[in-house]
């Protein structure tokens, strides 16, 4: 397996220099299995497929994709594991599960070599940004993800991981990462943020870590700035995905984002159609290394801009100019904390049979968390547990059950929102 691993590996270090006709080449050699397995494995597919007279020996170039209806979360949702690929084993599969960063939170299955790529593509972005086998990574994560044990290559001191709660109060975090020293930390860009102000307000020396990650929320120049005094490191910002692990990635140019084009066809629609470059659209993909769940032209609820320039470090992998995605808030505490996003969408994502949630903090007193009603029972004693336990029972909590969640004006959903003003808050927004 590791040898197979490891001749992965060096295709894709060449193939992030390869011509732009090498990689369309390869891509829609991919496109066409991936078509084909939908079509034989996956009756939600077929069915839309049948519907538009689309047969899968009808792809004779990625345009023909545009042929194709977008596919939703919700779609994927409502179709159901069986419908979506029936020829899987679940013996050969691994389970992963969003964030919850959308409000509605999705499982789908993977093939273990199709997991082994994901891993591979973010190694090789790690290799472009300096990361050695040898190097102590750092990883801020939700407690679930934490691997129970080590991998082959750590047990030989390769590739070594540690592991810190972004549930952790930031003394702990802080300390910890002292202590341990790692060359590389990677970690959600809001938590980063509130480590970093912590940092600065204590006027502490910077841990300049080698190499420093940030994912999950899109990160701004104020808050690269922030980052980057208290840390001592510039961040290198990646864009990625449960659905579709990472899709592109920041070289040390830091200046756009190379897409992983050849394992995903990035799309960018404006009423859509395909974006000029330069122009915002909505991000729809397709996952080349999807066999067990079959994502084609999947609609990722986020915004972008693709550019036709090419990156000054050599690399020919196209340019994602920025991410306009979703916008996520921080909540603040009465005590003055600020809590990631993603600590109360990670508290509430498990409850049993909740279809959507948003969380409003309309004060520094109150949280309100709006449940979009289903067809099943919602333990809201449990989901109010679980929202006051992340706010360390500082505020109030109310739960309420609605028939629509709202969107903001430019159209976008953000399953955590602060209402107490953005002079508290940490908002995030992508504009590099």
């Amino acid at each position: 397996m590791y040898l197979e691993l490891l001749a992965e590996m060096r295709r894709l270090n060449r193939q992030q220099w390869a011509s732009a006709d090498e990689i369309e080449a390869l891509q829609l050699s991919k496109l066409r299995r991936q078509i084909l397995r939908a079509w034989i494995c996956s009756p939600f597919y077929r069915e839309r497929f049948e519907q538009l007279g689309f047969q899968p020996w009808d792809v004779n170039s990625i345009s023909d994709l545009g042929k194709l209806p977008v596919v939703t979360k919700a779609e994927l949702l409502a179709a159901g594991g069986q419908n979506v690929c029936f020829d899987i084993d679940p013996k050969n599969c691994v389970l992963l599960r969003t964030s919850g960063s959308s409000g509605s939170p999705i499982s789908l299955p993977f093939t273990r070599r199709d997991k082994n790529r994901r891993a591979l593509k973010e190694l090789r972005a790690l290799f472009a940004n300096g990361y050695s086998i040898r190097d102590r990574m750092m990883i801020q994560v939700e407690p679930r993800s934490m691997p129970k044990k080590k991998a082959l290559p750590q047990m030989l001191g390769l590739l070594r991981r540690s592991y810190l709660s972004i549930f952790a109060e930031e003394r702990e975090q802080i300390d910890m990462i002292r202590s341990l020293r790692p060359d590389v930390i990677y970690g959600y860009t809001s938590s980063l943020r509130i480590l970093a102000e912590r940092l600065l307000t204590s006027s502490e020396q910077p841990l300049r870590p080698k190499i420093l990650m940030t994912s999950a929320e899109m990160l701004d120049q104020p808050t690269r700035k922030l980052i980057a005094d208290a840390f001592g490191t510039e961040p290198i910002d990646f864009y990625g995905s449960m659905e579709m692990g990472w899709i592109a990635w920041q070289c040390p140019e830091r200046r756009g984002y190379h897409i992983n084009s050849d394992c995903l066809i990035v799309e960018c629609l404006h009423n859509g159609w395909p974006a000029e470059h330069g122009e915002e659209g909505e991000l729809v993909i397709t996952n080349l290394h999807s066999d067990a769940a079959p994502l084609i032209r999947y609609a990722t609820g986020d915004t972008g801009v693709l550019s036709d320039r090419r990156c000054s470090c050599g690399r020919t992998l196209p340019i994602l100019e920025s991410v306009n995605g979703r916008l996520a808030d921080c909540i603040v505490l009465p005590d003055g904390r600020k809590l990631s996003p993603y600590s109360l969408t990670c508290a509430v994502e498990d409850v049993p049979d909740l279809r959507q949630f948003q969380i409003v903090q309309q004060s520094d007193k109150t949280v309100r968390v709006r449940l979009l009603r289903g067809p099943n029972e919602v333990d809201t004693f449990r989901v109010r547990a679980a929202v006051l336990s992340a706010l360390y029972g500082q505020t109030g909590v109310e739960v309420e059950f609605v028939d629509s969640l709202q969107l903001e004006r430019n159209g976008k959903f953000k399953v955590v929102k602060s209402l107490v003003g953005e002079d508290v808050g940490c908002r995030i927004v992508s504009n590099n």
